[in-house]
């Protein structure tokens, strides 16, 4: 089981797919990454792009968050997805059945404050592809950033004016904070 964080649902358990198929977020580094943007949550558009059990999402609309898009390509942990929105009676949380390269590619027009990206980490070309089309269709508003998780110390990204702002280290992953510098 998985905890939300802080906000109306603080404290809730939800429930989390088996880690064979995927690798949630810890406490530890979700809080922290929150606690950075804790002050620019209310009323934003959030995107999580490998959603597994929903948590990023969920814990922003705790937060105050807008609006929220889950994508998530297996079937099995879209049903944890919905489970979890349903135990909270969440309405602003959307699920969307598909990989995130084709969400990408379908949804290429509408802009978020917030986009979180942690694939599995041997798919780097996968993230790499997704940070292409994300910048290519400059789908973060001004200000927002784009939000990855990676093992990689060394990662790096500079394309269509958008560059690496912020890293921050929680045990063995790395949270790197992407903004686009061209505005």
């Amino acid at each position: 089981m998985l905890r939300i964080i802080a906000g109306k649902y603080r404290h809730c358990l939800i429930k989390q797919p088996s880690k064979v198929t995927t690798r949630p977020t810890t406490d530890r580094a979700r809080e922290a990454l929150f606690s950075s943007i804790q002050f620019q949550i209310e009323g934003k558009e959030f995107l999580d792009l490998f959603s597994g059990s929903g948590s990023f999402c969920l814990e922003a609309l705790s937060r105050g968050a807008k609006h929220a898009i889950s994508v998530e390509k297996s079937k099995d942990v879209v049903k944890i997805i919905k489970e979890n929105k349903d135990l909270l009676k969440e309405t602003n949380l959307e699920i969307i059945n598909t990989d995130a390269i084709s969400f990408l590619k379908k949804n290429n027009i509408k802009k978020f404050d917030y986009i979180y990206l942690d694939p599995p980490y041997a798919l780097k070309d996968v993230l790499l592809e997704c940070l292409d089309l994300i910048t290519t269709y400059d789908l973060i508003k001004k200000d927002g950033y784009l939000l990855i998780e990676t093992n990689q110390s060394d990662f790096s990204y500079a394309n269509n004016g958008y560059e690496i702002v912020k890293v921050k280290k929680y045990g063995k992953i790395y949270i790197y904070y992407l903004q686009n510098n061209s505005i």
